[in-house]
């Protein structure tokens, strides 16, 4: 899919970010989320493009929430956005850059839980926020390719193809939402 995204943006391979927002006691609706996100709710059918956030974000309707995606963008270090989005509401994501930041998330209730940091440092990926450890059950993939990287370092060994560092990331967000970000989203 990420070989393929270029189709859609420019940015797609450098730049992307991919968000589930899942209602806690009733699911929410793309038009909810719209509305949380600042935009017209009005203009939100089941799959629609807005602007926010000075970008195109897709809103897509799914059994088990609300899809958001965007190509060269991170709004997720906005306090004020986690308060608005997971109102009585999780969001499990994942956003990276052209210059290799990233950022694999969750925020539940009002607030950002865990931001999960440096997905593909030899060291594994640092975890931060309120609760740290919330996604530990879930990053044994990321703690593997990790220690995969370390190995590599100490072993002066270069790979001959990049780590899959985002793929990976992107498989965990898939493993806590069953949410699968395929092609068909794109076509």
């Amino acid at each position: 899919m990420i070989g393929r995204y270029p189709v859609v943006s420019a940015w797609g391979r450098s730049a992307i970010f991919w968000m589930v927002v899942r209602g806690r006691g009733e699911p929410l609706t793309v038009a909810d989320v719209a509305r949380r996100l600042g935009a017209d709710p009005g203009a939100a059918v089941s799959r629609t493009m807005l602007d926010l956030w000075d970008q195109h974000v897709l809103l897509e309707q799914s059994d088990h929430g609300v899809i958001v995606l965007s190509a060269n963008t991170c709004p997720s270090d906005e306090d004020e956005l986690w308060t608005r989005l997971t109102e009585n509401a999780q969001a499990w994501g994942f956003w990276w850059l052209v210059n290799n930041t990233h950022d694999l998330f969750y925020a539940a209730d009002g607030a950002l839980v865990t931001s999960v940091q440096q997905v593909s440092s030899p060291g594994g990926p640092e975890c931060f926020g309120p609760d740290p450890a919330a996604l530990d059950d879930h990053l044994g993939a990321l703690r593997a390719l990790g220690a995969r990287i370390r190995a590599d370092d100490e072993a002066g060994v270069t790979p001959e193809v990049p780590y899959p560092d985002w793929q990976t990331a992107l498989a965990t967000v898939e493993a806590l939402t069953g949410v699968r970000l395929d092609v068909d989203r794109f076509t």
